[in-house]
């Protein structure tokens, strides 16, 4: 797996679009949803495409962790009991 980062003027990093979804292990339209989502999404354009700042990639992050642990959760309590 490959992970860009851009800097910009020495400031914090921005990751592209492609970064992003390989970190996180999405598909392209769950990861725009969750984009989406987010109101104060900060973003960067260069060379035709959008570079997002590491404040989003971490937010992603927890969302998506959230998300597969209740995924997880239900799963096991749907479990058959003995």
């Amino acid at each position: 797996m490959k992970i860009v980062e851009y800097r910009i003027d020495g400031s914090k990093p921005f990751y592209d679009f492609i970064t992003i979804q390989n970190i996180l292990k999405i598909d392209r339209s769950k990861l725009q949803r969750h984009l989406k989502k987010f109101t104060e999404t900060e973003y960067v354009e260069y060379k035709n495409q959008y570079l997002y700042n590491e404040k989003i990639l971490f937010q992603l992050m927890e969302t998506t962790l959230w998300n597969r642990l209740n995924k997880m959760s239900h799963e096991i309590n749907e479990l058959p009991k003995d």
